[in-house]
């Protein structure tokens, strides 16, 4: 699990926490829009892999089974793929717990993917159209993180 993985699910227990007492109440902590993302995804995605009878992974925790693994990231050939400029392949599945979460929060999972991965990798040189598509998508997912998070802050 990578820092900033970590970092977001480090922000969203402490803002569990912080808001289980004393009722319903908008969350104590104010997480970034990065870790806001990545809370809700976590979020998602330990209750995809749970339904499953599944454990989530959990940082410092044993390593994720064949079968989380693949209840999280999907199986098979990639459904979603994308010739970089330099020839690189990048690809994503459209099954597995992840690809629910990037549905849930930003609507569109194949648009998203197409637009995350041009400007994740390339940056200003991404086409303008995809650098738009990005900025509407994640204001979307916000919006849905957001909404979300503060629900799941309520029924603690």
């Amino acid at each position: 699990m990578s820092r900033r993985t970590r970092r977001a699910l480090a922000a969203l227990c402490l803002a569990a926490w912080a808001t289980g007492c004393g009722g319903p109440r908008e969350p104590a902590v104010s997480l970034s829009p990065d870790d806001t993302l990545k809370a809700a995804q976590v979020l998602l995605t330990d209750r995809c892999l749970t339904r499953q009878g599944l454990t989530p992974p959990r940082p410092g925790g044993p390593p994720a089974s064949t079968a989380v693994d693949h209840a999280l990231f999907g199986t098979g050939r990639a459904e979603l793929t994308l010739e970089l400029p330099g020839g690189h392949v990048v690809g994503q599945h459209t099954d597995g717990c992840l690809a629910a979460a990037e549905r849930r929060l930003y609507g569109d999972q194949r648009r998203w993917f197409r637009a995350a991965t041009l400007v994740n990798n390339l940056k200003s040189r991404a086409p303008r159209e995809e650098r738009a598509a990005y900025r509407e998508l994640r204001a979307h997912g916000l919006t849905e993180a957001r909404a979300l998070l503060s629900a799941s802050y309520n029924h603690l």
